[in-house]
């Protein structure tokens, strides 16, 4: 337990707010004369039989699962756990029951990642997710700080923060791989005005044969009183308990004229990179 707050409380990421005087966009006001801005664009053990899993994969397993009896209570060391065992291999240690008797489930899963997005010349993001996975409950909440380049010519950054907080169930869970529904709140916080509203998302992730890599998606949308949808995909890289994601993201932005009847939309896309843990 010392070693996962050791774990948690090594993360830690500062999103900067402010606001430019930077021309209309998303959340912002038309200054008079503006035109309208166009718009821009988730284990199995490795001695399992399986080898269609890989050990790496954070997904659990079920309730009812067996525990090879091989999976030693002690012995492991940190480096283990983190590059080696991964994190299923560190909770099913000690877990060896009687012939007959049905083994516990594992302990819900905690996921860590830190996200840098590339929008090009318009600006970047960054981001922080947490997320909990039981064997069919859960939970996520990000936080995603965006710097944008102003887009009246001037050298002024507009910045924007997204934060949403949903509750998960995951219809299909298994040692290759994970789908999850989520449900919840979602806010924007613009530079002229902040939008809290219903979100709504879906994710996969799934394991690539036998080996460490995972395929991962996700898409949420906010249906009002702004419209956001927010998708990307990728793959997932697990050396133990650490995982080295990237892959492509594209984030639509619309204030449905909200602020001053006047409709500002921003869309971005671009690559982004990954550097998680799971445990």
């Amino acid at each position: 337990m010392g070693f996962r707050k050791t774990l948690c409380a090594a993360l830690a990421v500062g999103v900067l707010l402010g606001a430019g005087p930077a021309e209309a966009r998303f959340g912002k006001r038309s200054k008079p004369n503006a035109a309208a801005p166009k718009p821009s664009k988730d284990d199995k053990d490795s001695r399992d039989d399986d080898r269609s899993t890989h050990r790496a994969t954070p997904m659990g397993r079920p309730a009812d699962a067996p525990v090879r009896s091989s999976v030693r209570a002690s012995g492991m060391s940190w480096l283990g756990v983190l590059f080696v065992g991964g994190p299923a291999s560190y909770h099913r240690r000690a877990r060896v029951g009687r012939p007959g008797v049905r083994a516990a489930a594992p302990p819900p899963l905690v996921h860590l990642n830190l996200q840098g997005d590339s929008f090009g010349e318009t600006g970047g993001a960054l981001g922080l997710y947490m997320a909990l996975d039981g064997q069919r409950w859960g939970m996520d909440a990000r936080v995603t700080g965006i710097a944008l380049t102003a887009d009246d010519g001037s050298n002024d950054i507009d910045r924007l923060t997204l934060l949403d907080a949903h509750l998960t169930i995951s219809p299909w869970s298994n040692p290759r791989g994970r789908f999850r529904l989520e449900a919840g709140f979602a806010s924007a916080h613009a530079p002229d005005v902040i939008f809290v509203g219903p979100s709504f998302a879906a994710s996969l992730a799934a394991c690539i044969g036998p080996t460490p890599l995972d395929l991962e998606a996700r898409i949420q949308v906010v249906p009002f009183p702004h419209r956001q949808v927010d998708a990307q995909a990728g793959l997932a890289l697990h050396l133990g308990a650490l995982n080295l994601r990237g892959g492509w993201r594209t984030l639509y932005l619309n204030d449905a004229g909200h602020l001053d009847g006047v409709v500002h939309e921003d869309a971005f896309s671009g690559p982004y990179l990954g550097l998680g843990l799971s445990f």
